[in-house]
């Protein structure tokens, strides 16, 4: 069983409801329906049929509506739905993999809602009341009785629905802060009548009448359980404990749930939510302190889930950052029965086959990017798997004519690029001028080590899989006219870093100036003897830069770097050319890095450039008029990289197709915007197709 016989295993939660291992996809909205909320024909079917095809042994589909709602969710409050719901079981169901239907309301957690009203909840509750300020909530209409009574009718319909629609298993979803967790939690319900949060039997009144309406209405082989907040973090530590979670367990058990599935929440003036893993960034904040110990790789629940195992006598799911090895100690302790995968599947809908065939090293990790959450609202992409969501669009189908194809650069861009065509059947190169694969990927690990991504795994990724491919790998090679020329493939793929942009200004060839280029070059050799986390660690005593800097470029690169050298007790002035600070951090971090630069003493200019680096400083001039002498001990250009068309140009002029993907394209519109899409263009036009999906317009990946 490959070292992982608990997580193979199977589990009886019902008779009609036997799992043939523990991993199980954890419930996420795809945000990948039809418009209409509606699932036939959806590109929702074929993400989930890939992920059971990948070998999970349940789908828990996310978020589906029981009344009307915005956004692109999965409907049930019709029989309009069911069609595509049979559609979606059908496809899942032929691959032995069982699925769960999740009933969802956003409630009191809305930020806007469509009819311009309030959102629903327990209690109305002022601004000052809520839990959550705005942008994030809204200031909710608590229900009345009668109201209350009429939003569980509509979820036992829906349950109903979900039922002849093929699903297997009914979700009661009572997390996150959304419409029922506002009823079993302190920091919403401020009822005083039986459906109040006075004792365990009142706050959990409403979830235990909506099992017991379910079970009524779909009989008793329906499988029906409960999602809930084993934990609430709040800066007025009032949230829902342990303990408390335990009690809300037990009485959701007693009223017919057949499992127990385990999340939590974390409130405040940014709300850390379900997917916490942002908010550590720059710095945890001071509520987080709790929560960190299971933040930092003891899995994000289990302290509570085995709380809740312990109150309990039917399987405890959990979730939360783990890995097949945290997963199978968190069985065998017996902390939960269950693993549920969220983002691990996003990023590798493969993940369980692979555990099970014992091929650990493909698996693609998920790096902790945000990109799946920039925004939420919006359907699902993944940076390391640029084919979420389009799983039929790019499915890698066996190429009708073979092509040698010569892919430049071995950057990460270069190896998916080069991977992708193996795979499909080309003839494949991979030139890199330097002796190793990789590109500058060592050096932006050390920078974001401490907290941020983990894009090392993109590396570990790729370096096994170029080693398992038929890509023939072409190290200290500069690839120029003569050699396309010797060559002759019918293919290029321009997969090269584009350089960075570095004005012509007096002083900056002075060696206190330290360009992008010129830290790569330096970190080389360290980063191969020590590795990206032991340098970033060595760095707290030593770097090679003053004690004043200044950073010219506020983009991912500058920000990043301010962020870097600030915890390394350097004092920093951060020159951003325009009024943005951060460029394409994603989202999730770019909205926590500003403030944490105001608390940590960084000083931001903006609309200004360098005009001038001298002995005295940097002289700073301003959009608007003026100029300001920033008195530094070093200087480092951080400025975004810019196009050069030279090479694409020239291979253009000798060979018929010419893509460029990564940073090579970043500024050209017409070219490929991932290494996917490359490879899918060259498949295409080598099987005579035209891509319907326009391959210049794919958003699945942000290149490394």
């Amino acid at each position: 069983m490959k070292g992982f016989e608990k997580l193979l295993s199977p589990i009886e939660i019902a008779p009609n409801f036997v799992l043939k291992n523990r991993m199980i996809k954890a419930p996420q909205s795809s945000w990948r329906w039809n418009e209409d909320c509606t699932a036939d024909g959806s590109d929702a079917i074929a993400m989930y049929e890939n992920m059971a095809e990948g070998g999970v042994a349940a789908i828990d589909v996310a978020a589906i509506l029981w009344e009307p709602a915005g956004g692109i969710y999965l409907g049930a409050y019709d029989d309009r739905f069911i069609p595509g719901m049979i559609e979606l079981n059908e496809a899942v169901h032929k691959h032995g993999c069982l699925t769960i239907g999740q009933l969802h309301h956003i409630g009191p957690s809305a930020g806007s809602t469509p009819d311009g009203l309030p959102p629903i909840s327990s209690s109305t509750l002022s601004e000052d009341e809520m839990p959550v300020p705005k942008p994030w909530c809204q200031a909710p209409r608590g229900l009345t009785v009668e109201e209350i009574h009429e939003k569980q009718r509509l979820q036992i319909e829906a349950a109903v629905r979900l039922q002849k629609g093929g699903f297997d298993a009914v979700e009661v979803h009572v997390a996150h802060g959304y419409f029922l967790d506002s009823f079993v939690s302190p920091l919403w319900n401020k009822r005083d009548d039986e459906y109040g949060c006075q004792n365990v039997e009142n706050r959990t009144r409403i979830v235990r009448e909506i099992i017991e309406g379910i079970r009524e209405a779909c009989g008793p082989d329906f499988v029906i359980g409960c999602r809930l907040n084993g934990r609430e973090f709040h800066p007025t530590k009032q949230g829902i404990t342990a303990e408390q979670a335990a009690e809300n367990a037990r009485a959701f058990v007693e009223a017919g749930a057949q499992y127990i599935s385990i999340a939590g929440y974390g409130y405040g003036p940014t709300p850390f939510r379900y997917c916490p893993d942002y908010f550590p960034y720059p710095e945890p904040d001071p509520f987080m302190e709790p929560f960190m110990d299971e933040y930092r790789g003891k899995g994000l629940w289990t302290a509570v889930a085995r709380q809740i195992k312990d109150a309990v006598d039917v399987p405890v799911i959990t979730a939360g950052r783990m890995d097949e090895n945290l997963a199978e100690r968190v069985l065998e302790a017996g902390d939960a029965d269950v693993i549920a995968l969220g983002r691990t599947l996003w990023a590798d809908p493969w993940f369980a086959r692979k555990v099970d065939e014992g091929r650990i090293d493909e698996i693609m990790r998920c790096t902790r990017c945000a990109s799946c959450e920039d925004p939420v609202t919006q359907p699902r992409i993944c940076r390391v798997n640029p084919t979420l969501g389009q799983e039929r669009q790019l499915a890698a189908k066996p190429v009708a004519k073979k092509k040698r194809v010569m892919v430049v650069g071995g950057g990460p861009a270069g190896m998916e690029c080069a991977c992708t065509l193996s795979e499909r059947g080309h003839e494949v190169t991979l030139y890199e001028k330097a002796g190793a694969l990789g590109g500058r990927i060592k050096l932006a690990a050390m920078i974001k080590s401490g907290g941020c991504e983990e894009v090392m795994h993109i590396f570990n990724h790729l370096t096994a899989m170029i080693e398992k491919s038929d890509v023939e790998v072409r190290l200290k090679t500069e690839v120029d006219e003569q050699l396309i020329r010797q060559e002759a493939p019918d293919a290029v793929v321009v997969a090269t870093s584009s350089p960075y942009r570095i004005p012509d200004i007096p002083g900056i060839h002075r060696k206190n100036v330290f360009t992008i280029p010129m830290m790569s070059k330096l970190a080389q050799v360290p980063l191969k003897m020590f590795g990206p986390d032991k340098l970033a660690s060595m760095s707290e005593k030593f770097f090679p830069v003053g004690k004043r800097i200044v950073i010219w470029g506020a983009g991912a690169e500058g920000a990043q770097c301010a962020e870097f050298m600030r915890k390394r007790g350097k004092d920093i002035v951060l020159v951003a050319e325009d009024g943005d600070v951060g460029g394409l951090i994603p989202l999730k971090y770019k909205e926590r890095i500003e403030p944490w630069f105001n608390r940590a003493g960084v000083r931001v200019v903006r609309d200004a450039t360098v005009a001038e680096f001298g002995k005295q400083g940097a002289l700073l001039r301003f959009s608007q008029g003026g100029e300001e002498l920033v008195p530094c001990d070093s200087m480092m250009v951080m400025l975004p990289e810019q196009r050069d068309p030279a090479f694409f140009d020239m291979a253009a002029s000798l060979v018929d197709e010419v893509y460029e993907i990564g940073s090579a394209a970043r500024t050209r519109s017409s070219s490929m915007r991932s290494p996917t899409d490359a490879a899918w263009a060259v498949f295409c036009k080598a099987s005579s197709r035209v891509p319907s999906c326009q391959c210049a317009r794919l958003g699945g990946t942000r290149s490394a």
